[in-house]
């Protein structure tokens, strides 16, 4: 975390945060005691709670097994021993669950306090440190200091006795590190120079991670641990934002996530779980509206759109949901947010946290003033890595990386509470998770149909009809139920749609509605967007009322399978129908029946679009 300016002057977390387990034979351990605190004991009351566990992670930990995964654990976590054994503990975990890691350990708050114990005090300017020849050689201290801490923490492994019972039991069992940790220098950086008179001295900003070195390191089996430090090829080294060197690293990877662990600095934001990239993008720069010129935010809109596009051609860019205007809208008609300026009082359901800081009015002239420099003189591409830049909105640098990951290729960045005892296990292997995702826009383009879409729909379903796989619909009945349908657009061009029909009570009273007519047009298949409309059009299926959910089908019924429906039979003779809809089914066609059980609509789930996944 080193080489940012402190956001909060808190080094370490209170002891109160700590956790206490209770276990099943009534002893109460600290939960933050390492990865193999316990024997593992488990009673037997507890079995079903295990076996459920097991059997819902398992999707997870199939889905996460070989993927590469950048957490960045900040000095304000590695500074306080709890948290960095709790830490530590998850992350060895996680790679034994087949992950590939790169940690990226901070220090800036233990350099601060290294600083002062000296007689000095640390410098900071805009987004960045001063790092005089004092401070660098303080820098490296604090680096390798953590290095070690994190490398012992992860050599720990299980007692024992529990390998003893689980392996062979004769002979000589020879026990090695639990893990093995590479660290070198893989990050290249260079001077940040002189800066609006400012000397930043051994500051260094990162160029780029040897990714291919890092990879190879990756399918060895081996966690790779960056730190502050980079390297020129003069042969200095330098002190680097830890930020900055999690963001080279995720991005050059390739990173399927990048995680930042956090405490009270982004915490008290309140931040939902899951943040679309549009609405994140909003967040971070209303705060520079008012401050920098028309000209300045369109330079810096561009450089967030720059590197936004996602590998899937089928996605479209940020840049194009802007000029579409208005994004999707749920049934009541609210708008999901989009990458436009949020009006004066935005609606409670679209609003995003405000800035979490109020800085001196000098300061954040200061603050604006240097971004509009980096505005005037930095290469476009180059603008949106600027911590100077994003320094001015007033948001913690966990928050701006995340976006600015997004923004530039990293599928999926996470914030999450380091003080949560198995936080990293809880977000990646439960269905909800316990912090804030941002990622690319899971619903965009998705909203509810109109009488303009009707040829289009037609278009879309027609081949579907020929083939025998849908009941065929005259232009007349699509245009009559035309607002039952969801639709998703891609730059004008209609490429899905979703029927949702509502057909009253069934005889024991369950509200049911219909899932039909769903298509997605055979170029965009294979890119997600039938799980999207699925996915939303099941939140409006909530958000009404309704308990379950049911399909007609004869030769669609594996893919909406892999989706929790379930098989119930015939349709036409189902008691899970409603009497008026089982006498429109023809019986010759043999359509078998579908039904997925709706979970109740809560505070967090009421609109649609406002998390992924049930």
């Amino acid at each position: 975390m080193n080489g940012f300016a402190p956001f909060t002057s808190t080094a370490t977390v209170p002891d109160s945060t700590a956790h206490t387990q209770q276990h099943s034979q009534g002893e109460s351990v600290p939960a933050n005691n390492g990865a193999w605190a316990t024997s593992g004991a488990l009673a037997k009351a507890d079995f079903p709670k295990f076996v459920h566990f097991f059997r819902s992670a398992s999707p997870y930990i199939a889905g996460h097994r070989g993927r590469t995964f950048v957490i960045v654990v900040p000095g304000n976590v590695t500074g306080n021993r709890q948290l960095l054994q709790s830490t530590m503990a998850d992350i060895a975990q996680l790679h034994g669950l087949g992950v590939r890691l790169v940690v990226v350990a901070g220090c800036q708050p233990q350099i601060d306090v290294i600083l002062k114990g000296r007689g000095s005090q640390p410098a900071y300017v805009g987004g960045y440190r001063v790092t005089d020849k004092q401070t660098l050689s303080i820098s490296i201290e604090a680096a390798g200091n953590v290095r070690t801490a994190c490398e012992q923490f992860l050599s720990k492994g299980p007692a024992i006795p529990m390998i003893r019972r689980h392996t062979k039991g004769d002979g000589e069992i020879h026990f090695e590190p639990a893990m093995r940790v590479i660290s070198g220098n893989y990050v290249t950086a260079k001077r940040r120079g002189v800066v609006d008179g400012v000397d930043f001295g051994y500051t260094g900003e990162v160029r780029f991670v040897l990714k291919d070195d890092i990879s190879r390191q990756l399918e060895g089996g081996n966690v790779v641990l960056l730190s502050n430090l980079g390297f020129t090829a003069a042969g200095e080294v330098l002190n680097c934002n830890t930020y900055d060197v999690g963001l080279h690293a995720a991005v050059e990877l390739g990173a399927d996530k990048l995680f930042f662990l956090h405490t009270d600095e982004v915490a008290d934001l309140g931040l939902p779980h899951w943040l679309p990239l549009s609405g994140a993008q909003q967040m971070l720069i209303k705060k520079l509206e008012d401050s920098l010129s028309s000209e300045q935010m369109d330079t810096l809109k561009a450089s967030m759109d720059t590197g936004s596009q996602p590998p899937d051609p089928n996605i479209p860019s940020w840049r194009r949901a802007v000029a579409a205007g208005a994004g999707p809208v749920g049934p009541s008609g609210r708008a999901i947010p989009a990458p436009v300026p949020a009006p004066e009082a935005p609606a409670p359901d679209t609003a995003y946290p405000a800035s979490p800081r109020e800085l001196p009015q000098q300061a954040i002239k200061q603050q604006v003033q240097r971004a509009a420099n980096s505005l005037a003189t930095k290469k476009r591409e180059d603008l949106v890595v600027d911590l100077d830049v994003w320094s001015a909105s007033g948001y913690p640098p966990a928050v701006s990386t995340c976006v600015i990951a997004c923004c530039k290729g990293v599928k999926r960045a996470h914030l999450l509470d380091a003080r949560i005892d198995g936080g990293l296990l809880l977000e990646l292997y439960s269905r909800d998770g316990v912090g804030t995702m941002i990622s690319a826009d899971f619903y965009e383009g998705i909203r509810r149909a109109g009488p303009a879409d009707v040829d289009a729909i037609r278009a879309l379903l027609k081949p579907l009809e020929d083939a025998g796989v849908l009941v065929k619909r005259s232009a007349e009945e699509i245009h009559n139920m035309v607002h039952n349908f969801t639709v998703i657009e891609r730059e004008t061009k209609v490429m899905g749609c979703a029927l949702l029909l509502p057909l009253g009570l069934d005889e024991e009273g369950v509200c049911v509605a219909e899932l039909g007519a769903f298509c997605v047009d055979p170029a965009f298949r294979g890119s997600g967007r039938g799980d999207s409309l699925l996915d939303y059009v099941e939140q409006e299926a909530r958000a009404s009322g309704i308990q379950r959910l049911v399909l007609l089908t004869t030769r669609t019924a594996d893919w909406f399978e892999q989706r929790d429906f379930k098989w119930s039979g015939p349709a036409y003779a189902s008691v899970l129908l409603p009497q008026a809809r089982r006498s429109r089914i023809n019986p010759t066609r043999n359509s078998q029946l579908y039904v997925k059980q709706m979970e109740a609509a809560d505070e967090t789930t009421a609109q649609p679009g406002k998390r992924i996944g049930f």
